[in-house]
C-alpha cells in the first residue's frame, strides 16, 4: 500500500473508532438516502467482510446497477471471475454458478470464509510463478512484473464456458480479457473494472469488434469516482 493511501486508510480507521460509539454508522447504513449509504461505506475501506454484509461489489455504483439488471433477466447465469472478493459473494447471490480465480493465496483464505454460506461458488487458487525470458503473461501492477500469470489466466480454459458474464478485476487484466472472449456467450458481457487506467484503455479502445459502455460514478469505500466498463462483442 502506498504511503498516501496507507495514511488515508489509517486516518479513516482512527476516525471510525470514535464514530462507532455514536451509532451514526448504523443510521447511515439504514438510511433511504444513497448518498448517506455511500458515506457509510467510506468507513469500511479494505474491509471485504463489511462489503459482503452490505451486499456490495467493489465497482462503480452505475456498474453494479447494470449488472444487477443483467443478471435478473438470466436466473440460470454462469459467471467466471478474475479476482475474488466481496464481488464473488455479491455475484453468487445473483447467479446459478460462479467460478472465481484468485492469485493471492493469503487473500484466498479470507475469501473462502466469505463464501462459506454459498453453495454455488467455486474458488480456484492459482498463484503466479517466477517469470522467465519466455513469459508472455505478465501483470503491469507494481511489484508483480517479475511474475508469470499464464496458469492464472488459463484457468478459464479448464473451467470451460460459455459464460453469461465474465469479470476482469484481478491481475494481468488485458490477457485475461483476451482469453475471456473465447468463453463468452453470444449475448454475454464482460465487466472490466478500472477500465480507464492507461495500460488497459490504450489496448481495449483499439480492439475491433467491441462495444464498450463506460460507467463512471461513486464507488463503495472510496471518496472519488471510478470507471467500470461493460463490454460486448459486436
Amino acid at each position: 500500500m502506498s504511503g498516501l493511501r496507507g495514511a488515508y486508510v489509517t486516518g479513516v480507521r482512527t476516525v471510525r473508532k470514535a464514530v462507532d460509539k455514536t451509532g451514526l454508522l448504523s443510521r447511515l447504513e439504514h438510511s433511504e438516502s444513497s448518498k448517506a449509504r455511500h458515506v457509510r461505506t467510506l468507513f469500511s475501506i479494505f474491509d471485504a467482510d463489511e462489503m459482503v454484509r452490505m451486499d456490495l461489489a467493489w465497482w462503480s455504483y452505475p456498474a453494479m446497477r447494470r449488472v444487477d439488471e443483467f443478471l435478473a433477466e438470466r436466473p440460470g447465469a454462469r459467471i467466471f471471475e478474475y479476482g475474488a472478493g466481496a464481488s464473488t459473494v455479491w455475484l453468487a447471490k445473483r447467479s446459478a454458478q460462479i467460478d472465481s480465480v484468485e492469485h493471492d493465496t493469503s487473500w484466498a483464505e479470507s475469501v473462502k470464509k466469505m463464501l462459506a454460506d454459498t453453495g454455488n461458488a467455486k474458488l480456484h487458487v492459482v498463484p503466479p510463478t517466477a517469470a522467465t525470458p519466455d513469459t508472455t503473461v505478465r501483470s503491469g501492477r507494481v511489484g508483480h512484473t517479475d511474475l508469470d500469470f499464464a496458469n492464472y489466466v488459463s484457468t478459464i480454459d479448464e473451467v470451460g464456458g460459455p459464460f453469461d458474464l465474465i469479470v476482469v478485476d484481478g491481475r494481468a487484466r488485458v490477457d485475461a480479457f483476451r482469453r475471456s472472449l473465447d468463453h463468452l456467450a453470444d449475448d454475454g458481457v464482460v465487466v472490466f473494472d478500472n477500465i480507464k487506467r492507461k495500460r488497459y484503455w490504450d489496448v481495449l479502445s483499439a480492439m475491433p469488434g467491441l462495444r464498450i459502455e463506460l460507467l463512471k460514478g461513486g464507488t463503495p469505500t472510496l471518496p472519488y469516482p471510478t470507471t467500470t466498463g461493460l463490454i460486448w462483442r459486436d
